[in-house]
């Protein structure tokens, strides 16, 4: 098992310069001598998103088929027209700095930065990918996961990077914000017991088929690869990655599910299975199968990727330039049934459904049947070999954070692993090569976290509130001159 404190600087995402980053950029649009403090706050926003998600590129251009020309300017695009959020959220904080205390200025830059990332999470479908709380799961400030969420620990990152300009040459503050970070392995090792394992024995399979053959040349090999494993396989649990079978479920022949079944029902064995179906009343969907159990269930992906797995009616012509079909997939319900087994009750989720941590609370709103263990299956294969791979892990891994459970990541080509319900990678397959990681379930904890409750209730609307009520405290300060009119 990999340490935090190797993790912290062999990461793509690092949560010092995180920090550092953004506390150049607050040192940049509150200095009175700097112009066009708008347009570089969008420039660095810009420039970060598309250093966060340039990887889009090589789904459009190199398997949609799209110029790259086009594919440049519509990555430009999408980041820039994301950038705008903060862009418009931080002008609160440039027009009302010089009549809010140093304290009061951290807390607004922070509420203008949570308000950009939310308004990015939920908007417009929503696509929350790099929230710079990700960059947290290594530090001290992750502790907070658990209480405020993912935007809540990106909002305790944005205070601290205002704060320590705005009390540059105070080595106690400094001191203060920096050493519980430094020091995270060893309070993290502290505050977490040794994680322990169930007796529920589980295997992850990693196809590694390559995308643009996947649906075409490579189908039956896949297919065999997969049926041959399971067959093979002497876990309890087996776990395969999105659309590990590249047919419809009901192209398949009969004796195909009956293998299948015959596979599993022997030993109390189990297996969830990636693939797409179709139903003649709701159309297509992008499910996960669970054979093996009472009865065959079956979970369909709730949210959707835009431009992958749905096309509003506005944007078609955009798809139409690629050589990719994107046929509409069915929507399953946010809320669907979880998969029970031997004492374990999973939620599933599909590919980046589970970036959104809310979605998976409203799960938790019947204590008694909240999830004990998450299950993702993913396919990012369209993204080539690049930093996708270990940014989901985190991804997976601040989950776990938050909710204090487990989670199961089977990937067709990067990222399949075992994670603790203390964020932990207990194990981890090498992405890019063919293979299985066997392995336990880890233990889950029976509390329900501060943040599933509140955000089972009420979604990230109290984030929305707060955020709104402080930046609208700015403007009131300013309206009124309740300071003076420029606090030192």
């Amino acid at each position: 098992m990999a340490t935090a404190a190797n993790r912290l600087w062999s990461s793509y995402a690092n949560g010092f310069i995180q920090i550092l980053g953004l506390t150049i950029l607050y040192a940049v649009i509150t200095d009175n001598k700097v112009k066009n403090k708008i347009f570089l706050t969008w420039l660095f926003t810009t420039l970060w998103l598309v250093g966060s998600v340039w990887w889009l590129y090589i789904a459009m251009h190199q398997f949609g088929g799209l110029h790259p020309v086009l594919t440049v300017v519509a990555l430009l695009l999408l980041c820039g027209g994301l950038a705008s959020y903060y862009t418009a959220t931080v002008y609160v904080l440039i027009s009302t700095y010089r009549y809010i205390p140093k304290i009061g200025r951290a807390w607004v830059f922070a509420a203008c930065w949570t308000f950009a990332e939310l308004a990015r999470a939920q908007w417009w479908t929503g696509f929350p990918w790099a929230a710079i709380g990700y960059a947290q799961v290594d530090t001290s400030l992750s502790l907070a996961a658990p209480w405020l969420g993912v935007y809540g620990v990106g909002f305790l990152s944005a205070v601290i990077s205002a704060l320590l300009w705005e009390y540059q040459g105070k080595i106690k503050i400094i001191l203060i914000f920096s050493l519980p970070m430094a020091f995270y392995p060893i309070i993290n090792s502290t505050l977490t017991a040794e994680v322990k394992d169930t007796d529920i024995s589980v295997t992850l399979l990693q196809g590694n088929i390559k995308q643009d053959e996947k649906f075409n040349i490579a189908r039956q090999d896949a297919v065999k690869w997969y049926l041959t494993e399971l067959k093979a396989n002497e876990s309890n649990l087996v776990v395969m990655p999105e659309t590990a079978i590249p047919y419809i479920k009901e192209e398949l022949p009969k004796e195909f599910w009956t293998v299948l079944r015959e596979s599993t029902e022997l030993e109390n064995k189990v297996a969830i299975i990636g693939i797409p179906t179709k139903d003649e009343l709701k159309g297509y969907g992008n499910s996960a199968i669970g054979i093996g159990f009472n009865q065959e269930l079956q979970y369909d992906k709730y949210h959707l990727v835009p431009f992958g797995e749905f096309t509003p009616n506005i944007l078609r012509w955009f798809t139409r330039l690629m050589n990719v079909d994107f046929g509409d997939f069915n929507k399953g319900d946010i809320n669907q049934a979880l998969f029970h087994w031997n004492g374990q009750r999973m939620a599933m989720t599909i590919c980046y459904e589970d970036l959104f941590g809310e979605d998976l609370a409203v799960r938790f709103k019947e204590e008694e049947n909240a999830p004990t263990l998450f299950v993702n299956i993913s396919n990012i294969g369209w993204f080539g070999d690049t930093s996708v791979v270990g940014q989901h892990v985190d991804i997976a891994r601040m989950r776990s954070l938050e909710f204090k459970r487990p989670t199961l990541r089977a990937t067709n080509s990067g990222g399949t692993a075992i994670i603790a319900a203390n964020g932990e990678i207990v194990s981890q397959l090498s992405p890019y090569v063919r293979g299985k990681l066997t392995g336990h379930i880890p233990a889950t904890q029976k509390e329900i976290t501060f943040f599933a409750r509140w955000a089972g209730k009420w979604g990230l609307m109290p984030l929305w509130i707060l955020t709104s009520c402080v930046m609208l405290s700015a403007l009131l300060i300013k309206r009124f001159n309740l300071f003076s009119e420029s606090v030192k």
